[in-house]
Parts: structure tokens; sequence; C-alpha cells
């Protein structure tokens, strides 16, 4: 099955057999064209509040090129007055759009979407003369998005540099971060409240950065306008339902997603990622995307991949095509597989728990923790399980993969340093067989994070605190960035383990130390 030139969706055969019935039952319910519509009512009763201010992604994106405009007027200001370089300071999809954007153009744009003392102070600590700063968050109360402003503010005063010349933020109107922005004379810009997060991509909250970075947008904005209409009709050739029954089909209660490499849009797999776990991954069900899988068809998994690579769901399109198409099938996915694709209850448990931890409350749900050589173990294991040591910890935890679970590897560490813990991830699904997720936190408690806690319990966790030997100071906070990385890291693990999975956490203290986990994994 495939459709479209613009926008290809190719299905296995066996895959185009099984969507028959979801496809003709999305027509007869006019599906296509009652999201279109901004219908609230498409995923139940439970639903109705949350979907009714969160359809505003299915406008056109020809919509938004009166702030195209905005934007590239910003862009000529700013350059005229030195700024050469831009820096994004973001959460979940605040930040993985334009990520995958700034790639898919070849276009440099940092982006500091964690609180690893040693990222955030890297960042800060560079030569801010010729750098602009891009702080997004919907909410405006993010805390990492907040604390990173923060440092950024000190640190262009420090350089003797006003922060109202370069800083510009992106965030919903009415939020505390305008109502300061404004006052400190920041440039704003504001979103559509209606348009969640993470279906954020073709909104303010993708476009201002990547533009300001040198992103065509106009150009990702007609990608996605030139397959708009297809997506709103009632028809069994309609890309987005085919691409969300297949995702959903014969998977009532879960589906693994293997994500192949999209060679020409490098990144991808990262913004669907959040888009597809956060969105589906509650009351026990959900899908959960795998990026860069490495495993075979042979498993009780779905391949997604580009065209000619074989997978069970082939798709070629623009960048721009691939946002829309995504989000469409996210939707519909959502409703087959009978949840709200539009609120995020476990992500905000996650926060809750790390906001107690900051505060010195909450549990300690893990128990005791171990000294061990390097470091500490913890685990939600039964009291005298042999743990004594990192690399025993390691190890032990792969013992508990069984034949339906999924390994998340969750390292609250330098996400700059990524190559050894994604060589770690290959190993690990090839000498498994099961699927294997890498997140770095705090990103990934914006996405995978809602399928870890609310999804299926069939996870088994296995979390790596990297110590940092640097501290970096949050001006106007009683902590830093040490320690609020390390209470988002206790939080996660204890609302993880009240999921009742399987959850082992190492306390890494040193660079040797990192080094003994990695060579145990890699066995």
């Amino acid at each position: 099955m495939t459709t479209g030139k613009l926008l290809g969706v190719t299905l296995s055969p066996d895959l185009a057999s099984r969507v028959k019935d979801p496809l003709a039952r999305a027509v007869r319910l006019s599906f296509a064209s009652r999201l279109r519509a901004g219908d609230h009512t498409l995923w139940g009763k439970k639903a109705e509040t949350e979907a009714a201010i969160r359809l505003g992604w299915t406008a056109s994106p020809a919509d938004q090129q009166e702030l195209v405009s905005e934007i590239l007027a910003l862009k000529q200001e700013l350059y005229a007055s030195g700024v050469s370089s831009f820096v994004l300071c973001g959460m979940g999809g605040s930040s993985l759009a334009p990520e995958v954007m700034a790639a898919y153009a070849g276009v440099p744009l940092s982006i500091v979407d964690s609180t690893h003392p040693a990222v955030v102070g890297a960042a800060v600590s560079q030569n801010l003369s010729e750098t602009a700063l891009i702080v997004s968050s919907k909410s405006g109360g993010t805390v990492e998005t907040d604390s990173q402003r923060r440092a950024f503010e000190q640190a262009f005063q420090d350089q003797g540099i006003d922060p109202a010349t370069r800083i510009i933020v992106v965030t919903d109107p009415g939020s505390p971060l305008e109502k300061e922005a404004t006052e400190r004379g920041y440039r704003v810009f504001l979103g559509n409240p209606s348009v969640g997060g993470r279906f954020s991509a073709l909104s303010a909250f993708g476009l201002v950065p990547s533009g300001l970075a040198g992103v065509d947008i106009s150009q990702v904005l007609d990608e996605a306008s030139a397959v708009w209409e297809a997506m709103g009709l009632d028809s069994e050739t309609n890309p987005g339902l085919i691409l969300g029954a297949a995702l959903a089909v014969g998977h009532p209660m879960v589906a693994t997603v293997l994500l192949r490499s999209f060679p020409l849009l490098p990144g991808l797999g990262n913004w669907i990622e959040q888009l597809v776990a956060e969105s589906t991954g509650k009351d026990g069900k959900g899908l959960l995307p795998v990026v860069d899988s490495v495993l075979s068809g042979a498993l009780d998994c779905l391949s997604v991949g580009p065209g000619s690579s074989g997978a069970d769901i082939q798709i070629e399109g623009g960048l721009g095509a691939h946002f829309l198409l995504w989000q469409y099938a996210t939707a519909f996915a959502g409703e087959i597989i009978g949840v709200n694709p539009f609120d995020q209850p476990n992500v905000e448990s996650a926060k809750i728990a790390a906001r107690k931890a900051l505060e010195g409350g909450g549990s300690s749900e893990a128990g005791d923790q171990d000294l061990v050589p390097g470091g500490m173990v913890s685990s939600s294991l039964k009291p005298g399980t042999p743990l004594e040591s990192l690399e025993d910890a390691a190890r032990y935890a792969l013992t508990l993969v069984g034949e339906d679970s999924y390994l998340a590897l969750c390292v609250f560490g330098d996400s700059r340093d990524s190559t050894p813990w994604n060589r770690v991830r290959e190993h690990l699904e090839v000498a498994m067989s099961r699927p294997v997720t890498l997140g770095f936190g705090p990103r990934f408690l914006h996405s995978t994070g809602q399928f870890h806690k609310g999804g299926p319990a069939r996870g088994v966790f296995l979390q790596i605190l990297e110590k940092s030997t640097v501290s970096v100071r949050i001006p106007g906070r009683e902590f830093d960035f040490s320690q609020l990385m390390e209470a988002q890291a206790r939080g996660d693990r204890d609302v993880l383990i009240h999921s009742n999975q399987p959850t082992i956490t190492l306390s890494v203290e040193s660079a040797e130390a990192r080094a003994r986990v990695l060579d145990a994994l890699l066995g």
C-alpha cells in the first residue's frame, strides 16, 4: 500500500491487509475531517477537556508564513549587531523539533537540554560576544529551562553584555515567562496555547529557533502545506490514517516500534520518540519507539524506516511532511489504542517527586544505598540481592530482561559524550534480542519518561547517575545544577519503583568507574 508522491507510506503486504478494518472504520467515523474541524470528542469522554484545548496544530501550516517574516527580520537585526551563533534552551518538543530542522538544513544550533553541570558549565563559560540565546518554554515554568536561563543571564552580565540585546523568548501568552521577559526587555514570540508542546514543530516553538539559526523554514512549511489537504480526507488512502493504523493495529495494549535511521533526516527518530511515547504511553498501554534500532524484524516488533529499507513501514517525504504525518498518525493511533494523546500525567508525577527531593522531603523508595568501589548502588530488588560492585549491578540488570521486556538505559550524565552509550545500546540489543532504549536525563523525562511510568509495566531500568566534578550555581535558587540533576534522577527512580518495575541505580563517581560500567555492559 503506497500513497501520494509528495509523501509516501508503504506497508508490507501483511501489514496492509491488517489495516483494512481500522481504515474502513476511520472513514465511517469521519475521523480525519472531524479532527481537522477540531472535534474534541474523538478520544472519549475522559479526554474531552484536554483535547478541547490541544487541537490548534491541525490548522494549515501556511498560516505560519506571516511569522516567518518576523523571524527573518529579527535574524537580520541580530546578524547586523554581530550575532553569528545561537543557543537554544528548551525541553522536549521545544528543543527536539528545532534540533531536527537544524540538522536537516546543516546549520549550527547549540541545544542545551541538560542539567548536568559539565554541560551547562561549558555552555555558559564560552565566549558569548557573538551569541544569542533562545529560551523556549510553553508553560514558562519548566525548571530545567528556567535554571538554564538564569545561568545564561548571569554569564552575559559577567561578560559585559546586556541580556536584553541577546535573549529571545518563545512562550505561551500569559505565562510567568512572558511577564518576566517583557519586564526585562527581551524579545518575545508567543505560541498558540492550543498547540501542545510535542505537537508544536510547525509553530513558533519549532520555527523561531530554526529560522534564526538559518533553516529555510518557509520550505519546511511548504513541505507540510503540500500534504495538509490529504491529512484531512476521510479516505483509506489518507497517509496519516494509514500510518496511525499500522502503528496500532494488532497491538491493542502495546507495540514496540523499531525506528530505523533516516539518513536524509538526521535526528528525526528522537523527535518521533517523544511525540509517540509521550502521547500514547499511559493507562498501561502504549507504543514504545526504539530509536536507531539494530534489531531484526523477526521479533514481536514493528519496524519503520525510509524507502528501500525493507522495514514493515517505509516512509518517504520531506521533513515538514514528516512532522505533519506523524502528528496525525499519533492522534489516530491514540484513538485506536484508547488513550488520550494530549496529556502526560506521569511526567508531572516525576516532576513532583523531583521537587520533593529538592526540598529535602519525599521518599527513598530504593532503600539504602550500598557504598561500592567507585560509587553507590541501590535497587528496587529484594533485600539480599548480590549487588556488590557497580559492574555486578550492571550485569545483574541484564538478567532481569525477559522475553516480553525492554531494557531502558537512563543516563543522567554528560550527553555530549553519547557514543559509548550508543555502542552499549546496540551491543545489548543484539546480545539479548530485546529492545533497548537510551535516554539522557532529564531530556528523556519529557519523552519516553511518560511511557516508562504510564505504559505497560514491562521495562527493566538501569539508571546511571554520573556525579559531576564541577559545581555550577543557579542564580536566585537555593540549589545548584548538581543538586537539581540528582533530584530529577531520584524523582524518576521513585516513580518508576511505584510502577513495580525492576530498577537499579548506579551512582558513578569517576571517569574510571564509568568506564568499568561500560565495559561490564559490553561483556
